[in-house]
């Protein structure tokens, strides 16, 4: 009777937890994200404790802690003055043109495809490419767009400047004593799981610094690497147009695209005044930079991140995120690998007696041993 009472315990007990992390999913999200941060300010932490001195002075860990927040919040002011000020500014163009102009400009070089879009009734009798165009974006982008945009910012400021406050209030004193959140979890669980849920945490912790310290890197390339093709080809933006598509990459599958789609975008606003066959050699070196970029990034920085962070197949990449974005849209597919990650280790710790889990976790077995071999030698 005691093991069938033991297993109908642990189900109680896994049911109220997940009732209570359904209701206070805002706040563990807080607690989550605030550690994930801690993870990547963690490098720059050691190094104003431990280079920062002068004489016998050194930076204790509440000033790094502050010190390191601040360099994030010194990165997203970088960002948000990067993007802000020229999406506003094109927007501000887009409101402002004059559409029926643009339609009849571009019935010339529509003209033969009208005639092909007619034929397979794709396009109504008496109406064109060009002023179905014309209606699409005086619809899209109409005078009041602006005004809405700000309305829609200033609607989400209050709850994101809660956001900042209690992330921030979190991530100092998770930065400030590393072992904090592992306290925290040691109190939450039996004596008996205690170590296994420590190995979990800190195999975790290691796993997801290197997951999103290479991710960094991988930004930092690709904006470098799609920046510079575009400005020697001569397309004004190119920063802003590489930093955004470095970003958006981070999204697997959807993000380059995604990327194109926005700088074809900041392209063609920038030269509404273009003939058409001056714009299209143009929008071909947009895409043409994006496809080059994308490609050293698939054939070369990204197998090296995941290859030394996830480990996993490519192919099982690829299944994690078909689900994670089945599941949870674009936001799924950002969190899809890092969570992945965080569950085979899990996986690895407490169920290794089953073939599926030796299976999928092989690889991290494997990259374990050869760290241990390589530290005896």
């Amino acid at each position: 009777m005691y093991p069938k009472n033991r297993i109908w315990l642990w189900l109680i007990g896994a049911l109220v937890l997940g009732a209570i992390v359904y209701y206070f999913s805002d706040i563990l999200t807080y607690i989550l994200l605030a550690w994930v941060l801690s993870m990547l300010g963690r490098p720059l932490m050691n190094f104003l404790q431990n280079k920062i001195r002068f004489r016998r002075w050194k930076m204790g860990a509440a000033g790094a802690a502050v010190m390191t927040i601040l360099g994030f919040y010194l990165f997203i002011a970088c960002i948000i003055l990067l993007f802000v000020p020229t999406i506003v500014e094109q927007t501000r163009n887009l409101a402002g043109v004059d559409y029926a102009a643009l339609g009849q400009k571009l019935e010339q070089p529509f003209a033969d495809l009208d005639q092909s879009l007619h034929r397979y009734g794709l396009l109504e009798q008496g109406e064109s490419l060009s002023t179905r165009i014309q209606m699409l974006l005086s619809t899209v982008f109409k005078p009041t767009l602006l005004g809405d945009v700000v309305t829609t910012v200033i609607s989400a400021a209050g709850s994101l400047l809660v956001t900042f406050a209690v992330v921030t209030f979190i991530l100092f004193f998770f930065l400030k004593d590393s072992n904090l959140f592992n306290g925290m979890l040691r109190s939450l669980v039996p004596n008996e799981l205690e170590d296994k849920v420590m190995r979990t945490i800190e195999e975790s912790s290691k796993m997801l610094t290197r997951y999103f310290g290479g991710l960094v890197i991988q930004i930092a390339f690709f904006t470098t690497i799609l920046s510079l093709l575009l400005w020697i080809m001569g397309v004004e933006n190119a920063l802003l147009i590489g930093a955004f598509g470095g970003l958006l990459n981070v999204v697997p599958y959807v993000g380059p695209i995604m990327g194109a789609i926005f700088a074809s975008f900041i392209t063609v606003s920038s030269h509404l005044d273009m003939e058409f066959d001056a714009l299209g050699p143009l929008l071909l070196k947009v895409l043409f930079a994006f496809g080059a970029t994308q490609f050293t990034d698939n054939n070369f920085l990204a197998p090296v991140i995941f290859s030394k962070s996830v480990k996993a197949h490519p192919l099982e990449i690829f299944l994690v995120t078909l689900i994670a974005a089945k599941l949870g849209g674009v936001i799924g597919m950002v969190l899809g690998i890092p969570v992945y990650t965080v569950l085979r280790v899990i996986a690895s710790i407490f169920f290794s007696e089953f073939k599926l889990v030796k299976k999928l976790t092989q690889s991290m077995k494997e990259k374990e041993s050869a760290v241990e071999n390589a530290k005896l030698e």
